[in-house]
């Protein structure tokens, strides 16, 4: 993948803490909504349109980011679970270059966020800095380096945890259940790693989807450089001579291939576009969706983050992010980078994964995941024609992976209650 500089357009202004938010349904959903560049308004207008009810919140984190979480309180037949005063919560967060809209790319009855609702939960989308839903600061701009000196620790400590508090706070709740893909897993992971089991006992249950936390086999561009080549990039930008920069697709570049994806002649070229990139092998992608796809993936993440995934592929565990001796003794007070370690975990965790996973196969779980997480491992399912995209966007996704999960925490609250 090209890597490029962020362009983006801000204007800083204070935002508040917490929005209720009904969008205007656009006259043209499926040009305004769906296919144009995207928008910070273009998960809430999609909900809206759909006929869900959405509630559009802010979450400002220790650090000063302040980040859009999309909720979904009820679904459109304003279901409930019998025997269960509120609606249990259920919280998504997507992976690398994703956004909440991730969560929605394909019609309701085969996207996540929407076959929850329906199954009468209350929906809570997550969101990171530095994509689209997190480009508020209190003291940066994005347009400052220091907004990007950030990498997946921050994500886990920072925006998931906080974000994790307000949505218990605001649904007056214990504990919620989490559904997390790709680096929607590392990122709790690494939280409950660290966690104490007071802070652990909010999450009812992990499920993990494509679930990552160390690889064995190498991934290119991630294992390009050597340990010591790396090591040598990572003190370059924070030196400030390589620059700690933003990593995204310019808005205009996914402009044009989202126009040439919605050509009826140029079109094949996505599919064989995502065929090559591995999404698209196992037939699970509703091609008529690649529009919709591709013009609200990849959002932008951070360099720093890019080589920190580089360094969870050289050390095949969690880490935090090596500094370097010296620059480790001033951070960490240690010369080696802390190890995040998943045998801490106590929540309970069940993991989806498949031998068709390009990112993170059946062995990186087993090997990794499967081997060093302690009793907070319950369950494990390997799943058959998964690639690492379709927890999302597949087809099969909602009856092979959804609906089991639905049952799993509908036998859950049955057993414990709600």
């Amino acid at each position: 993948m090209n890597l490029f500089l962020l362009m983006a357009n801000w204007t800083a202004k204070p935002t508040p803490k917490s929005e209720i938010t009904m969008p205007i349904i656009p006259k043209n959903p499926a040009n305004d909504v769906l296919v144009r560049r995207p928008r910070q308004d273009s998960t809430t207008k999609l909900i809206a349109y759909y006929g869900y009810p959405v509630e559009r919140h802010y979450v400002t984190t220790d650090d000063g980011y302040t980040i859009e979480v999309q909720r979904i309180p009820n679904g459109r037949d304003d279901r409930s679970i019998d025997g269960c005063t509120k609606r249990p919560v259920v919280f998504f967060m997507h992976g690398l270059f994703g956004t909440s809209f991730g969560w929605l790319f394909n019609l309701p009855s085969q996207s996540a966020a929407f076959v929850f609702a329906d199954a009468g939960f209350d929906v809570w989308l997550g969101n990171v800095r530095g994509t689209e839903y997190g480009l508020n600061h209190t003291t940066f701009h994005p347009k400052e380096a220091r907004f990007w000196n950030f990498t997946l620790y921050d994500h886990s400590h920072f925006d998931l945890r906080q974000q994790i508090e307000y949505a218990l706070e605001k649904t007056n709740q214990k504990s919620l259940f989490y559904v997390g893909h790709s680096q929607g897993t590392t990122v709790m992971f690494a939280r409950l790693a660290e966690a104490d089991a007071t802070w652990q006992s909010k999450i009812r249950i992990f499920f993990a989807l494509g679930p990552t936390a160390g690889f064995l086999k190498p991934l290119m561009p991630f294992t390009m450089l050597e340990e010591g080549p790396l090591q040598l990039l990572i003190q370059f930008v924070l030196d400030g001579k390589f620059g700690i920069l933003p990593v995204e697709v310019p808005k205009t570049i996914i402009s044009i291939i989202t126009d040439v994806c919605q050509s009826r002649f140029l079109s094949p070229l996505c599919s064989a576009g995502l065929n090559a990139a591995g999404l698209e092998t196992l037939g699970q992608v509703n091609t008529s969706r690649i529009p919709v796809i591709i013009s609200h993936f990849p959002s932008a993440t951070s360099t720093l983050n890019l080589l920190h995934w580089a360094q969870i592929f050289k050390f095949h565990e969690l880490r935090r992010l090596d500094l370097g001796a010296k620059r480790n003794l001033i951070a960490y007070g240690q010369e080696e980078a802390p190890k995040l370690d998943i045998g801490n975990i106590v929540t309970q965790t069940i993991l989806y994964f498949s031998k068709d996973d390009q990112i993170t196969d059946e062995v990186d779980v087993r090997e990794i995941i499967m081997k060093q997480m302690g009793p907070g491992l319950i369950e494990n399912y390997s799943l058959d024609h998964f690639t690492h995209a379709d927890y999302a966007i597949g087809l099969r996704a909602t009856d092979e992976v959804y609906k089991p999960i639905i049952y799993r925490i509908y036998k859950e609250i049955k057993m414990k209650g709600c």
